[in-house]
């Protein structure tokens, strides 16, 4: 494999993880192992949340802001805390 197919390998999977955000999902363990995942954990929460249209981009900068996260956020950043907040703002729409 070239550098160039292991690139395109890992833009699928983080294109695939973002569009497979749906509201009804356990965002607790999604959230968890992709922290875990060097492939996935430098997505923004903002972007994994907002891409597909079914939060507001607005909205959920302004819940970000509420538990003093940000538009700019990684993945990788989130505490279990800032995890079962966000998990709690999306089963609440």
């Amino acid at each position: 494999m070239t550098l160039i197919d292991d690139i395109n390998i890992i833009k699928s999977q983080r294109r695939a993880f973002i569009n497979s955000f749906e509201l009804n999902l356990n965002l607790n363990e999604i959230l968890k192992t992709a922290a875990n995942d060097n492939n996935l954990n430098s997505i923004r929460v903002h972007k994994y949340l907002t891409d597909g249209g079914l939060i507001g981009k607005v909205k959920t900068a302004r819940f970000l802001e509420t538990i003093q996260l940000s538009e700019k956020t990684h993945i990788k950043d989130l505490s279990d805390q800032n995890i079962n907040d966000i998990s709690l703002f999306v089963s609440s729409l």
